[in-house]
Formats: structure tokens, sequence, C-alpha cells
């Protein structure tokens, strides 16, 4: 695993602040804690092929989080966060 010297700036689609307005408190915190892990090791996420080739996926218990890394601008786009049931299917339909 690699040690990156600055943790990456997070950034949100509009959507996801929405998605996480509506979690339970709980979730919440887990979902925040999840992003700054990611934000200190961004490739620490599971690599996405096929047509979401580029894009990454981190769990955070029932809940993934699918995001893009921006390594030029040390950034990290978090595109949607969803359960595991059906989050890849909706993801798939944005890019498609």
């Amino acid at each position: 695993m690699k040690t990156y010297l600055a943790m990456y700036e997070i950034r949100y689609a509009e959507e996801v602040k929405i998605v996480i307005d509506k979690l339970p408190l709980k979730k919440k915190r887990q979902i925040k804690d999840a992003i700054e892990r990611i934000a200190k090791c961004p490739e620490t996420g599971k690599r996405l092929t096929h047509e979401l080739k580029g894009l990454l996926s981190y769990r955070s218990g029932t809940y993934r989080i699918i995001y893009r890394i921006y390594h030029e601008e040390v950034t990290i786009l978090i595109l949607t966060i969803g359960h595991r049931k059906n989050i890849y299917k909706q993801i798939s339909r944005r890019f498609n």
C-alpha cells in the first residue's frame, strides 16, 4: 500500500450531499470516517472494471463509496454513495 505525503482534497458530486443528509446519524459518521480514510490513502478502494473503469469503490459496511482520483490536482471526486445492493447498477446507468 502506498503512503501519501498529503491528504487529498475531497470534492462531492451534487447528489452525494443529498444522499448523506438522508442517512441516519450512525451511517453519516461511518461514511465520514471512510471518506477520511480515502483522503489519506486514495488507492485503498477496489478498482472497478468494464464501463466503470477509472473509478474506485470503497466498502463502508453495507454501503459503497464510488469515487475517482485526480492525482495531478491531488483531488478525489466522490461520485455517489449507496447500498451495495443497487449502487453498481445506479452508477452504470449514469455512465452509459
